[in-house]
């Protein structure tokens, strides 16, 4: 996403599932948040978020 965007849930959650399973295909998580247009602090943060969500 573009600096000052913010995302929309829907699409929050469409990053996060692509690179889980580009991790899961064998990707390092900072390329995988790279193509992503993600830091990786962002992502830790929204999986976390995601996760605890759901519990």
């Amino acid at each position: 996403m573009k600096r000052g965007r913010r995302p929309s849930a829907e699409q929050v959650v469409l990053m996060l599932r692509q690179i889980e399973v580009q991790t899961a295909q064998g990707k390092s998580l900072a390329l995988a948040c790279k193509e992503a247009d993600v830091s990786e602090q962002s992502y830790v943060m929204s999986a976390y978020a995601k996760k605890s969500a759901t519990r």
